[in-house]
């Protein structure tokens, strides 16, 4: 009988182990990918450039602004996030004809103090963005609203690429390291990851049929329409990315919180959300930015950096065009530290 109970103790033991050692394989795997992450960003930091906005002053790796010194902060990372009003990521319809981006956040991380700051950019936002002929040869510039920079591509990556160019110019040059792009569908799978959103609706919605203040539980489908749905006035996208904004700060506070108990579904998240998106993320790139920015109640601690400016509704459509202070003051506030 001591024979059998020590072996059984022995077994017992040896599994322990084996599943110990498991864990730490996969905690230091981890860490490794982290680590291999962060070198990654800041291969192409760049100042801002001056572009005539008054008091503005750029010389030598210092920005002057209305008296204030700045020099861009190594410690923040920065990823352009655009969803696009196309309900399959793989789909091509031709260059010109691949869709807009209705949805565009730089959101930074400072990963030195954790902060992480978020600049909406609306998408009738007026910038010069680069056009392709349906061959792909390159033709110029054109000025029009942000959101068609992702018509000119061949594939989501060439057409997420360019509208970074274009979002890069639109905040005077400043570098954003990578991009994120998802589908429609991936609203509806994101939301039924994290077994739904709820949320206090923040305007009449009728495709839901809820009015302002209602209590809604957000899953799939209903996910999508809060998200997408707006109307066609001169108001309508701000008052949609108001929601989105609400949505996101939401979503990421439960991610977060279900993250940061166990860091294993950072991989079952990502395996998920892989048909609906496009990248040029490495998954080492992801680890490195949710090992080091992740945290319980994360939508809470989101600080929202607001452009403001002017509204016309100009021969085609809505333009937007940016008040220069608050336009520099909402990039330094992001990428710069005062000296």
């Amino acid at each position: 009988m001591a024979k059998k109970l020590a072996t059984g103790w022995k077994i017992t033991i040896i599994v322990v182990s084996a599943i110990l050692a498991l864990i730490l394989i996969a905690v230091i795997t981890f860490f490794i990918l982290a680590s291999i992450g962060k070198s990654k960003f800041h291969k192409n930091d760049r100042d801002i450039s001056a572009s005539n906005i008054e008091g503005l002053e750029v010389d030598d790796g210092e920005v002057t602004y209305n008296g204030k010194k700045y020099t861009l902060d190594s410690d923040v990372v920065s990823v352009l996030f655009l969803g696009v009003d196309k309900d399959n990521i793989g789909d091509d319809f031709g260059i010109g004809n691949n869709g807009q981006a209705d949805t565009i956040f730089v959101m930074t991380l400072n990963t030195a103090t954790k902060a992480i700051k978020i600049i909406p950019i609306p998408r009738e936002s007026m910038v010069d963005v680069n056009v392709f002929s349906p061959s792909g040869k390159y033709t110029g510039t054109q000025h029009e609203q942000i959101c068609l920079s992702y018509a000119y591509g061949k594939d989501a990556n060439d057409s997420s690429e360019n509208t970074r160019k274009s979002v890069s110019r639109f905040l005077l040059n400043i570098n954003v390291s990578n991009y994120v792009t998802m589908d429609l569908k991936g609203i509806s799978a994101m939301t039924d990851t994290i077994g739904g959103v709820s949320l206090t609706a923040i305007e009449d919605i009728p495709e839901l049929g809820c009015k302002a203040g209602d209590r809604l539980n957000l899953n799939g489908e209903k996910a999508r329409i809060y998200l997408q749905s707006r109307t066609e006035d001169a108001e309508g996208s701000s008052l949609r990315m108001q929601r989105q904004m609400q949505f996101l700060s939401e979503f990421a506070s439960k991610a977060g919180n279900r993250i940061s108990g166990n860091l294993g579904l950072v991989k079952t998240y990502y395996d998920t959300m892989k048909p609906y998106i496009s990248t040029d993320l490495a998954f080492s790139q992801i680890t490195y930015l949710v090992s080091t920015g992740i945290a319980k109640d994360l939508g809470g601690k989101f600080d929202y950096q607001m452009i403001d400016g002017e509204k016309k509704v100009g021969e085609k459509w809505v333009e937007f065009y940016p008040d220069p202070d608050s336009l520099v003051t909402a990039i330094l506030n992001t990428f710069y530290k005062e000296k």
